[in-house]
């Protein structure tokens, strides 16, 4: 069941908990070889992973359809697309009513400078990942937030990104 860009999407996780994968040795190169550059054509993959172009279509076409690769993506440097400012925040609810929690992660899906949204268990009920041109813009998105749920929001804290070392590299936990 592949997601659709739709109202009720705003809400579908990222992750899909379910029976896992079994991986065999060409899963594990094919994805090495997605990791690597996900645009490669199907004969380069062939080379590479040791099996004909149509076997890795419909490798690719199956590993999508058991939600292992939910979508191909260009990975985007936020500070040259004039988005310097990155922030992780953390926010603590109190006791928010099954309406208004969903009203709070509505106003977060749609607004696009929060480009993470996690539940987490702990002290912190979510992470965010907020974008901005600038302090001033920053300062404007979180102010809203905390103005409009300032009923269900218990505490936040904010932790600012100075260097991004790593960045998704899930295949590794299959093929290394």
């Amino acid at each position: 069941m592949r997601r659709k860009q739709t109202e009720k999407a705003i809400y579908s996780p990222q992750f899909i908990y379910k029976q896992p994968y079994k991986f065999d040795k060409y899963d594990k190169k094919l994805l090495k070889e997605l990791d690597i550059n996900a645009r490669k054509q199907l004969s380069e993959l062939s080379r590479k992973v040791g099996l004909s172009r149509d076997a890795i279509r419909n490798r690719i076409k199956k590993l999508q359809e058991h939600d292992v690769i939910s979508a191909f993506k260009p990975i985007y440097n936020p500070p040259t697309m004039g988005y310097p400012i990155v922030n992780y925040v953390f926010i603590a609810l109190s006791n928010p009513s099954e309406a208004k929690e969903e009203q709070f992660l509505k106003h977060l899906m749609t607004n696009k400078h929060v480009t993470y949204v996690a539940s987490l268990i702990g002290k912190w009920d979510f992470i965010l990942d907020i974008m901005a041109e600038n302090q001033g813009q920053f300062d404007k998105v979180i102010k809203k937030i905390r103005y409009q749920f300032h009923d269900i929001i218990k505490d936040y804290e904010i932790y600012g990104i100075l260097q991004e070392y790593k960045y998704e590299e899930l295949g590794k936990l299959i093929y290394e």
